[in-house]
C-alpha cells in the first residue's frame, strides 16, 4: 500500500495573552483509524518548552529546533478510535505567548514506525532550507518551515512551496510583537535514498527553522505456499517494517532464509510440513509481532524462532523436533509462548531466553533422556504438560526467581530432573500417572486400567491414603 499525501486538518494561532493553541481532528471520514497524524506547533521563545495533550494516547515527540526568540516542535501517533474528534491541546511551559498550530494526518503509513527519519535546522534568512536526511525507498517526504520575530512587524503572511512539492498549509498570528508563522507540506510523488535540500519562501525575513520528515508506507500482507523451498532461498527478508505473512510450503531444505525481516515486522503463520536442519525459519532482530509456527517436523540444529529484542507471543506445534535444535532463544523480553510439539529430541533447548521470558506452556507427547526443556536466565510462570518424560531429562532449570511451574505429563521416568531452580523459585505443580519410586494411588479415567497411549489412558494424581479406583 502506498503512503499517501499529507492531509492538512487544521490550523490554530493564538494572541500574545493565550496559554494554549487547541486543534480538533475530524470525525467525518477525513481521518481513519490506523492513519498517521501529525501536530506542529511554534513559539516565539528559545527558553520555553512545549507539551502535547489529547487523543486516545500518548504522542511521540521529534524533538526541538530552538535558538533564541524561537522554537519548533512536532509530534506524532498513529490514529486510534478515541482520536476521531479529539481535540489536540499544545501548552508552553511557562507564561502567555503567541502559539502556531497545525495538525495534519497521512494515509498507508507503516503501523509502527512511520516517522522512519526526521531532521530540523534553525535558519534566520527569508528562505528555509530544510535538512538533509536518507529514505527508504517509496517514502514521503514532509516538509515543515516555521519563523518568528520580536516586533509585530513586518510580519510574514506567505509561504511559497520549493519545486516538487505542495504546500498542504499554512497559517500567521495578526501582526503583534512575538508574530509567527508556519507552513508544510510534501513531495509530490514517492522518495527514496538523499531527501531534503528544499528551498522555502517567505515574502519576510526572520528567524526560524525548517524541517525535514521521511514517512514510510505500510507493506500488503502476503500468502506464500509454495510446495517447497530449496536450500539457500531468500523467501521473505525485508528490512523495515513488513505486513503479516503467512507460509505453508510442504518442505523448507536446510539453509533457507525463510523469514528474516530486521525490524518490526508483523504477525507470522509457519505451516511447512518439514523444516530442514540448518535452517532459519524465523529470526528477526527487533520487535516481530506474534508468529505461528505449525510444521510437521522440525530437524536439528534448526533455528526456528530466534529474534535478539522483543518479541511477540509464539505458538509452535510441530509434529516432531529433532535433537540440538534450537526452537525458542531469543535473548530479552519474549511474549507468552504456546509449543506443542509431539516429540522433543535429546539435547532440545526448547525455550531459552536470557532475560524475562513471558508464560511458556509445553505439552509435547515425548520428552526424552537429556533433554533440556526449559533453561532461562530469568524466568516466569510457565505450564509444561508432555505425555511421557524419559530418563536423564532436566525439565525445568531456571538460574533466577522462576515463577509457578505446572507439570501435568503422563509419566516421568527414573533419573529425572523435574524441577530444579537456583534462586528464589515458586511453587509448582505435577499431575503424574507413574513414578518409579513409593506407592501409587490411583484414580483411573475409564472403567479399567489402560497402558499409555491406549485410549482411555489412565490420568491420576498421586495422593497419600488408600488406592482409589
Amino acid at each position: 500500500m502506498a503512503v499517501g499525501r499529507l492531509t492538512h486538518l487544521a490550523s490554530t494561532v493564538t494572541l500574545a495573552s493565550g496559554s494554549s493553541a487547541s486543534a480538533t481532528i475530524p470525525n467525518g471520514g477525513t481521518v481513519a483509524v490506523g492513519d498517521l497524524l501529525l501536530a506542529a506547533c511554534v513559539i516565539p521563545s528559545g527558553s520555553r518548552t512545549m507539551s502535547i495533550s489529547g487523543g486516545a494516547g500518548a504522542w511521540t515527540s521529534l524533538g526541538s529546533a530552538m535558538q533564541s526568540g524561537h522554537a519548533s516542535q512536532i509530534w506524532w501517533r498513529i490514529a486510534a478510535a478515541g482520536d476521531l474528534g479529539a481535540t489536540i491541546t499544545v501548552t508552553p511551559s511557562t507564561g502567555a505567548i503567541c502559539q502556531v498550530l497545525l495538525l495534519g494526518s497521512v494515509t498507508g503509513v507503516a503501523p509502527t514506525t512511520p516517522v522512519t527519519a526526521s531532521f530540523n535546522t534553525s535558519i534566520s534568512a527569508t528562505a528555509k532550507t530544510t535538512p538533509a536526511l536518507t529514505a527508504s525507498a517509496g517514502s514521503r517526504e514532509i516538509s515543515a518551515v516555521w519563523d518568528s520575530r520580536g516586533a509585530s512587524t513586518p510580519q510574514t503572511s506567505a509561504w511559497t512551496a520549493p519545486a516538487g512539492e505542495a504546500r498542504q498549509g499554512q497559517a500567521f498570528t495578526i501582526p503583534q510583537a512575538g508574530s509567527s508563522s508556519g507552513a508544510w507540506g510534501d513531495s509530490d510523488v514517492t522518495v527514496s535514498g538523499a531527501i531534503g535540500g528544499r528551498a522555502w519562501t517567505a515574502d519576510q525575513a526572520a528567524l526560524g527553522s525548517a524541517w525535514t520528515l521521511a514517512i514510510a508506507g505500510a507493506v500488503t500482507d502476503q500468502t506464500i505456499s509454495p510446495g517447497a523451498i530449496s536450500s539457500t532461498a531468500t523467501l521473505y527478508g525485508p528490512t523495515v517494517a513488513p505486513g503479516a505473512v503467512a507460509l505453508a510450503p510442504a518442505r523448507i531444505e536446510s539453509t533457507a532464509a525463510l523469514y528474516g525481516p530486521t525490524a518490526n515486522p508483523g504477525s507470522v503463520t509457519l505451516s511447512p510440513a518439514f523444516v530442514a536442519s540448518t535452517a532459519v525459519a524465523f529470526s528477526p532482530s527487533l520487535n516481530p509481532g506474534a508468529a505461528n509456527v505449525n510444521p510437521g517436523r522440525i530437524e536439528a540444529t534448526t533455528t526456528l524462532y530466534g529474534p535478539t529484542l522483543n518479541p511477540g507471543g509464539v505458538q509452535l506445534a510441530p509434529g516432531r523436533i529433532e535433537s540440538t535444535a534450537a526452537l525458542y532463544a531469543p535473548t530479552m523480553d519474549v511474549g507468552a509462548s504456546l509449543l506443542q510439539p509431539g516429540l522433543i529430541g535429546s539435547t532440545v533447548i526448547l525455550p531459552a531466553p536470557e532475560l524475562t521470558p513471558g508464560t511458556v506452556t509445553l505439552a509435547p507427547q515425548l520428552v526424552p533422556s537429556a533433554t533440556v526443556v526449559r533453561q532461562p536466565a530469568l524466568g516466569s510462570a510457565s505450564a509444561l504438560t508432555p505425555e511421557r518424560i524419559e530418563s536423564g531429562a532436566v525439565l525445568y532449570v531456571p538460574a533466577t526467581s522462576a515463577g509457578t511451574v505446572a507439570l501435568a505429563p503422563e509419566r516421568i521416568a527414573s533419573a529425572v530432573v523435574v524441577y530444579q531452580p537456583v534462586v528464589s523459585a515458586s511453587g509448582q505443580q505435577a499431575e503424574l500417572n507413574s513414578v518409579t519410586a513409593g506407592t501409587p494411588r490411583t484414580r483411573w479415567s475409564a472403567d479399567s486400567p489402560r497402558g499409555w497411549g491406549e485410549a482411555g489412558a489412565p490420568h491420576s494424581r498421586w495422593t497419600a491414603g488408600a488406592p482409589r479406583t
